[in-house]
């Protein structure tokens, strides 16, 4: 296989990339200045060394500056106490953050479960998500959002941390709420 076909099929397994974007992927790099394509080698070879997971709401950041072990939004303390808001992935987050809505804090399951997941505590993490609310209670957490897509797989995961954390959530008195689902027809 020749360089352009193995650049063509790695950018391939990008997620919701298929085999044309691939294609003008790589014909956009072999377009660009030699410059362009040294700074984004060097950046895919330092992001293992600069990025890393937060320890309280896992999602990845860019450790340099900053607390090695929590991001930016966890490291706020001015964030409210009483909320935790629970997202499949870090671009959830992120979306969530730009629309500047909510000022609780996170915490990211890091995938959703499909229907037919046999072994979903090695998808999701739902032993660490017990444990953050654990903590969080102790600074006074009264509710939990569940923000997981309106999708059969995010339908799943949200029944299946609902049953995860059920017994802890009853015993403290915490609130589980869910988004809201569309606009009312008629």
């Amino acid at each position: 296989m020749d360089h352009l076909n193995r650049l063509h099929d790695l950018f391939k397994q990008f997620p919701g990339i298929g085999p044309r974007q691939s294609k003008r992927f790589v014909y956009f790099l072999l377009n660009t200045s030699d410059a362009y394509r040294e700074l984004l080698a060097k950046e895919i070879t330092e992001l293992a060394s600069r990025v890393t997971i937060c320890t309280s709401c896992y999602r990845y950041f860019d450790s340099k500056g900053l607390d090695k072990h929590l991001c930016s939004v966890c490291h706020d303390e001015d964030r409210e106490h009483e909320s935790l808001m629970v997202v499949a992935k870090d671009v959830d987050l992120d979306v969530i953050e730009k629309s500047r809505s909510y000022r609780g804090y996170y915490f990211v399951l890091g995938s959703t479960l499909s229907l037919i997941e046999r072994d979903p505590e090695t998808k999701i993490r739902t032993h660490e998500l017990v444990i953050a609310i654990e903590q969080r209670i102790k600074k006074g957490l009264k509710e939990i959002i569940l923000a997981l897509s309106l999708n059969a797989e995010g339908e799943n995961t949200r029944e299946y941390v609902e049953n995860s954390i059920g017994p802890l959530v009853k015993t403290h008195g915490i609130k589980v709420s869910i988004l809201g689902r569309g606009l009312s027809t008629g």
